[in-house]
């Protein structure tokens, strides 16, 4: 009865796991569509500012141009950075589905074992071994997690000190 009990909670769970990542990959496509009509805007801006500085002297022209440039630039470099900051995000976000995948796994794998426990002595050694083996498995998995927020911060503010 239990083991039947432990084989619906991991078909829920592969369920809910399925779900999840569909979540993440309709909000991928979201924020690539967000990103898409930015650019839409940013060209039917450029093709106004072009059409009413055609009727100006040169010295607007130069002036237009230099904006021009400089709104450009700024453009690529939000653009830039947020693709980062996503990919960023993502990589964490990944790690962290993953850490919690493996730990409810272990957790049904372990009320899978109890649940075939022949008697009390069997559950209490169980018992010892999943929490040495969890305590070793969430260390790790915090280890993991701060090196590579320590990692993507610092390519962050590298990418700052670089003109």
């Amino acid at each position: 009865m239990a083991e039947s009990g432990v084989a619906r909670a991991r078909e829920t769970y592969e369920r809910f796991a399925e779900a999840g990542e569909m979540a993440l990959n309709a909000f991928e496509t979201s924020m690539a569509q967000t990103f898409e009509g930015w650019r839409s805007v940013m060209g039917s801006s450029r093709e106004t500012a072009h059409q009413l500085s055609e009727s100006l002297v040169a010295g607007a022209r130069r002036m237009r141009e230099q904006w021009e440039a400089a709104g450009a630039r700024l453009y690529n470099a939000f653009e830039d950075n947020a693709g980062h900051t996503m990919a960023a995000m993502r990589e964490i976000g990944h790690r962290m589905l993953v850490a919690s995948d493996t730990n409810i796994r272990a957790n049904l794998d372990f009320a899978e074992r109890v649940a075939k426990a022949a008697d009390a002595r069997e559950v209490a050694a169980l018992n010892v071994a999943y929490l040495q083996e969890q305590a070793r498995r969430l260390t790790d998995q915090m280890v993991d997690l701060h090196q590579t927020t320590s990692r993507l911060a610092r390519e962050a503010v590298a990418r700052t000190e670089t003109p």
